[in-house]
């Protein structure tokens, strides 16, 4: 009898209804076309000034024209000479001019004062913060380093992400979390071991080259609505592509095949798809032998993963699971595409090295048409003379987030700077009561959110069109955004504040930095593949220009980072061998139904949670009137059969329970998604002005599981409760 769970009884009218619905988010009116239209320019009468910019949320790093009256910025539109784009864009950026003008942002800096908050200049509250940090060392002269945290930098520009380092390092405190604990940090650490660098192995124009693409995980219509198109074209060309994803969603519109595999389970079919390549001899010998290393242990890892066995534990049927490697085989220039989701499990290291290594047995790891696409595109290398010029001599090795938490916790961190949201991480509501043993906590925010509710001094910061800087995406791209306006109120960018820090904590010893443009130069200097990108070729070029580019005469590189397979590791081959984490294997999603029985019997239910293409994860755009009308806060996706027989039914209220807490959600009752899963949104805002986005953080309910990098977001046992 076939379980419900592996059923794919999904009728094409249910399909097209939600294909519909999810085409219909994505076209919606001109300013908010999340299908990557562009916003309509007003006439030129309207208009002062267009001033070259870029967005600040994705990867995708659209470029943009920002139109300015009266120095205020009326309007945002794609940069049509965009090549990656093509001047598209999607709501989140046009959300930007809303949200820089919004009667609800933070404009001056506020110092707490008992229950209530007492507006202060931007030069007081700049020196408050650092006589705080000097008392930690006067405090602890021989025990200060691991008391001062800063949850980085994510909005404002690259330079600003250096110049914190600058700071922070140059005082001697190394501890900085990085957002890619909570975000690609694992798949970026597989592509590192195996092949020597943390970033896609090739471009997105590339995938016109390919023979078959491969969407594992990336759900691109709604991540990153501007590249859907390459697709498209890709189709038209002939590719096949071919998605993995256990909901369907707008992108298997653009699909020739979707495979809907349990969260979870990729790295089993993997290892299945590679015992299938190396038992029929499907595999490119040749290749193997002259550049990968580990091959012997990969067949050892692979030896069990037979088809059948695989087939149930991804639900995904035998004969589907041998017909993918036949095609993967059959396949002489394939491309995958790595989504985010990957990273969100705590079998992701493992599960991204399996990818790597089915790249490699078909000798798809570099080469036109070929690779791996990451969701990062990264920052540059060899800047470790940088980094030694403001790194202190007795510098203590920075701790990891968990670590961290434990200090708080303890009541050791004496000041915390939050740079980003606490919410990022699992867990929150331990984080957040943890925040509060911290002594003094600044928050360089934009809105009166949870993290402005903790802190004791808040100092807003710009929005992207008060400030230049450069950012890097996904197709290794470094693009310059050109300041539009000025800063309003006594808001001030992150470069400028780390910069002024600097100088408050390390004297005269710290440079004297004026400009992003000139940390841009700092960088750049220092930085052999990011040599050619001179600051007038950059703010020319409204693509942006790829990495390497070593010299000025230099093109920049699209395609290929490993021309003649030639890759980043010590010997030049991809390396599979790892003494830290063994041989590549498969196991069970922490919390998994699956993996811990009585448990599963509780929380029966797997856990996933994902963005929606018209906010950016829980903070910043909940506090848009517009995008409020597409928003419907806390709500699950799941499949009838998943509620048969519970007594609930399509929008009814329930309960999502994990093994921490709940939340109050909405029902929504769908065929696009496997029986025995609950999918809800992440974006949710307690603190939000609008209903519409208001709702519980999702990851006050997400239990605190890790692998070797990453935080676990997705795949664990929950179940829904009447309320």
């Amino acid at each position: 009898m076939e379980d419900s769970r592996t059923k794919r009884s999904i009728s094409r009218r249910s399909f097209l209804k939600a294909s519909a619905l999810g085409a219909g988010a994505l076209a919606a009116p001109k300013i908010v076309q999340g299908d990557a239209g562009e916003a309509a320019p007003p006439a030129a009468n309207h208009i002062d000034r267009e001033v070259m910019s870029c967005c600040q949320f994705c990867q995708v790093r659209c470029t943009t024209i920002v139109q300015v009256k009266d120095k205020r910025v009326v309007n945002v539109y794609g940069n049509p000479e965009n090549a990656w784009t093509e001047g598209k864009m999607c709501p989140k950026g046009q959300a930007l001019v809303e949200l820089t003008y919004s009667p609800h942002r933070l404009l001056y800096p506020l110092k707490r004062e008992g229950a209530g908050w007492k507006r202060i200049s931007y030069s007081e509250a700049l020196a408050v913060v650092a006589e705080r940090i000097l008392k930690i060392k006067s405090d602890f002269p021989e025990d200060f380093t691991h008391r001062l945290v800063l949850f980085a930098p994510l909005w404002e520009s690259h330079e600003s992400e250096i110049t914190a380092q600058m700071a922070l390092y140059s005082a001697g405190f190394p501890d900085i979390c990085s957002p890619g604990d909570t975000c690609i940090g694992s798949s970026a650490t597989a592509l590192r071991i195996c092949l020597g660098s943390p970033v896609s192995t090739t471009t997105i124009d590339e995938v016109m080259n390919a023979q078959t693409l491969v969407l594992w995980g990336a759900n691109i219509a709604e991540m990153y609505p501007p590249y859907i198109r390459w697709i498209d074209r890709a189709r038209e060309k002939g590719v096949r592509v071919i998605y993995l994803d256990p909901r369907r969603t707008p992108t298997s519109n653009h699909c020739d095949e979707q495979i809907m595999a349990r969260p979870g389970t990729d790295g089993a079919l993997a290892l299945a798809l590679i015992r299938m390549l190396i038992k029929e001899s499907l595999y490119d010998r040749n290749y193997v032998a002259r550049h990968v290393n580990g091959f012997k242990e990969l067949l050892d890892a692979a030896e069990t993963y037979t088809a059948d066995k695989v087939a149930g534990i991804t639900w995904v049927p035998e004969e589907k699971v041998k017909a993918l490697a036949k095609q993967l085989a059959a396949s002489k220039r394939t491309v995958v595409w790595l989504g985010g989701s990957i990273s969100r499990y705590t079998n992701s290291i493992q599960s991204v090295r399996a990818i790597i290594a089915l790249q490699a047995l078909t000798a798809n790891l570099s080469g036109p048409g070929k690779g791996i696409m990451n969701v990062q595109g990264g920052k540059p290398g060899g800047t470790e003379a940088l980094e030694e010029s403001f790194s202190a001599p007795d510098l203590g090795s920075a701790l990891s987030f968990r670590k961290i938490l434990f200090a708080m916790e303890q009541k050791r961190i004496k000041v915390l700077i939050l740079n980003s949201s606490y919410r990022r991480y699992p867990d929150a509501n331990r984080v957040r009561k943890a925040i509060g043993n911290v002594d003094f906590v600044v928050y360089r925010g934009f809105f009166m959110d949870d993290e402005a509710s903790l802190a004791h001094l808040i100092i807003p910061g710009t929005m992207p069109f008060e400030s230049s800087g450069s950012q890097y995406g996904a197709q290794r791209q470094v693009v310059w955004r050109n300041q539009a306006v000025p800063a309003q109120g006594e808001t001030t960018e992150d470069w400028r504040f780390y910069s002024g820090l600097g100088k408050k904590l390390n004297g005269e010893k710290f440079p004297d930095l004026k400009s992003p443009e000139e940390i841009f130069e700092l960088v750049r200097r220092n930085a052999p593949t990011w040599s050619g990108l001179t600051l007038e070729r950059l703010k020319k070029e409204p693509a942006g220009i790829c990495w390497p580019c070593p010299t000025e005469e230099h093109p920049g590189t699209r395609g290929t980072l490993y021309p003649e397979d030639r890759f980043l590791t010590g010997d030049g081959k991809v390396e599979l061998r790892s003494p830290a984490l063994g041989n590549i294997e498969w196991s069970e999603p922490e919390e998994s139904p699956f993996a811990a029985p009585e448990q599963g019997k509780a929380f029966p239910l797997i856990f996933l949670q994902g963005k929606v293409v018209q906010h950016w994860q829980h903070t910043y755009t909940n506090w848009s009137a517009y995008m409020a009308q597409f928003s419907k806060g806390n709500y699950v996706q799941v499949h009838p059969d998943t509620v048969k027989g519970m007594g609930i039914k399509d929008g009814d209220w329930v309960y999502l329970e994990t093994g921490i807490g709940k939340i109050k959600v909405r029902l929504v009752v769908s065929e696009m998604i496997l029986p025995g899963l609950v999918w809800t949104p992440s974006h949710p805002a307690a603190t939000s002005p609008f209903a519409e986005n208001r709702g519980a953080s999702i990851n006050t309910i997400i239990p605190s599981n890790w692998d070797k990098v990453s935080a676990q977001f997705n795949g664990f046992g929950c179940r829904l409760v009447r309320v």
